[in-house]
């Protein structure tokens, strides 16, 4: 599959965005194929109760914990398991050049990685890190794989998942389309509440994943001297209030209008 040449009017975007997109796809024809013939006859592709299986499977296994800051996977290591999620965050980031980190995406309870390598077996330079306190399942990919051959029901789950990436990947493509960084700012802001948001009783939507400023700025492809003059441009505004390392968008309404 060719990687698409996707620009914005400004910037070309990232390599490795274009190419993780493309990965993602293939993940979802790779998966179609377990299920294929399954979802012919089954109706919904996913239910609760096909989730359910993936959850039951994997808690089957080893169950680990991490503390923030703890390395999961390390860059260009074959891992020798699938990971499933219990509750926690877990980043996927890369290091420039330059020593610093270049955030992919936030994965957290429910989500199961890596996704892109349990198929392909391609090495990557992404590390998995903790970014707070994560239990964490795992089972061997060899089992895994049969797993999935033997329920194919549960490809459906895994879909859904690749599916999802897919659409955050998407999603991250369309933030680093706007030309400013205040724009790409509020877009990522945006993103992490339909994600990570948490209605408050005041009206307010709290971000629950623990960012720093550094994986905003990466994020948006943007210094963190820069990004942290523009969340404060935002606050003064009254539109967010940051609080540790937890944002909380006021007024959503006005960010939207910022687009």
């Amino acid at each position: 599959m060719m990687c698409p040449s996707i620009y914005s009017s400004s910037m070309a975007l990232p390599a490795t965005i274009c190419c993780v997109l493309c990965l993602t796809i293939s993940v979802i024809y790779v998966t179609l194929g377990c299920f294929s013939a399954v979802c012919k006859n089954k109706g919904m592709l996913f239910t609760p109760a096909k989730q359910q299986l993936l959850v039951t499977y994997f808690t089957s296994g080893l169950r680990s914990t991490y503390k923030k800051g703890e390395i999961i996977i390390r860059p260009h290591e074959s891992p020798e398991y699938i990971y499933y999620i219990e509750s926690g965050y877990v980043k996927a980031y890369s290091i420039t050049k330059y020593g610093d980190e270049n955030l992919h995406v936030i994965r957290h309870d429910g989500d199961i990685f890596p996704i892109i390598w349990t198929f392909t077996e391609e090495r990557r330079d992404v590390a998995y890190e903790a970014m707070d306190n994560v239990v964490i399942w795992r089972q061997p990919k060899s089992t895994y794989i049969e797993f999935l051959d033997t329920r194919p029901e549960a490809a459906a789950a895994v879909l859904g998942l690749a599916m999802k990436s897919y659409r955050i990947f998407a999603e991250h493509v369309n933030t680093l389309e706007y030309r400013t960084v205040r724009e790409r700012a509020v877009s990522f802001l945006l993103a992490c509440c339909r994600r990570f948001g948490e209605p408050q009783a005041d009206g307010s939507i709290k971000i629950v994943a623990p960012l720093r400023q550094q994986d905003i700025a990466s994020s948006i492809n943007a210094s963190r001297e820069t990004t942290s003059r523009e969340l404060s441009v935002l606050s003064k505004k009254g539109f967010i209030k940051i609080s540790d390392r937890y944002v909380s968008v006021l007024q959503k309404t006005a960010l939207e209008k910022m687009l």
